[in-house]
């Protein structure tokens, strides 16, 4: 699987983890040495919310890309630091955690439109590939 910003056609990572349960979104990136250029987290959540983050064992900064329903861009958060927290403004569905640096390098900006894509993987069904 990959995302890829439909606006720029720029990719946003091509290795997606799937943080689809309460312990895979529990745990996140904590205890991890790295976070690799390429590579992303994606959280799915139960219903539409504002879900804050924490950085709490997290060693490296990360963007954040808050989506809706429709995988629309509502919010940004770039260079989040270790042991620091963000609670998004935005209503979100979905949450995208990528390497520092993915938010300026793809252009990404609010109002864009992410799609999830990959072989045997359709867009448009996204609830299906993740729920």
């Amino acid at each position: 699987m990959r995302l890829v910003d439909r606006n720029t056609g720029k990719l946003l990572a091509s290795e997606i983890e799937l943080a689809d349960t309460f312990w895979r979104r529990f745990r996140g990136l904590m205890f991890r040495r790295k976070f690799q250029q390429g590579k992303a987290l994606l959280f799915k959540f139960s219903k539409p919310g504002r879900y804050a983050v924490h950085m709490w064992f997290v060693w490296f900064p990360i963007d954040l890309i808050y989506l809706d329903s429709s995988f629309r861009v509502v919010e940004l958060r770039a260079g989040l630091k270790s042991w620091r927290f963000y609670r998004p403004k935005a209503i979100v569905n979905y949450l995208i955690e990528a390497p520092v640096g993915t938010i300026s390098h793809a252009g990404v900006r609010v109002g864009h439109k992410i799609s999830l894509e990959g072989k045997g993987f359709k867009p448009l069904k996204i609830n299906k590939i993740v729920g």
